[in-house]
């Protein structure tokens, strides 16, 4: 079933599954892990007043020369771009609450053992700040 979206085109339903099924690729980070995403949350205006969005994107050959893997823009160090690449792309997700689109950000949307080792670490992130 296709995700809910609001009339900007944020996903308000099926979110992990949204989530889980945007990418189809993932690439190669420097420690050996592979990211398919890296989310960040911020606010927005409206109903659905938190949202996180991705801040990797995986980009296309730009010739048939050019190798057939995806190449990936990381747009996580420029304020908003990274925002505005997820809204062109429908890839933002939208939480009426703060706590639920922290959480998702931080790997929520995950199965698994990365779901496990990714909530693990937002705890203890939480438990570094107070």
């Amino acid at each position: 079933m296709a995700p809910k979206r609001t009339k900007e085109g944020v996903i308000i339903s099926n979110r992990k599954k949204a989530a889980q099924q945007m990418r189809n690729t993932s690439r190669l980070n420097s420690d050996g892990s592979r990211s398919t995403h890296v989310m960040e949350w911020g606010t927005g205006s409206g109903k659905y007043k938190y949202q996180v969005n991705p801040t990797i994107f995986p980009t296309k050959p730009k010739s048939k020369t050019q190798s057939k893997k995806s190449s990936w823009t990381d747009l996580g160090n420029t304020p908003g771009a990274a925002y505005k690449e997820a809204m062109n792309r429908g890839e933002v997700i939208g939480f009426k609450s703060k706590k639920r689109a922290e959480r998702f950000a931080a790997g929520s949307w995950k199965t698994g053992q990365a779901k496990k080792e990714a909530m693990s670490a937002y705890r203890k992130s939480k438990r570094n700040k107070s």
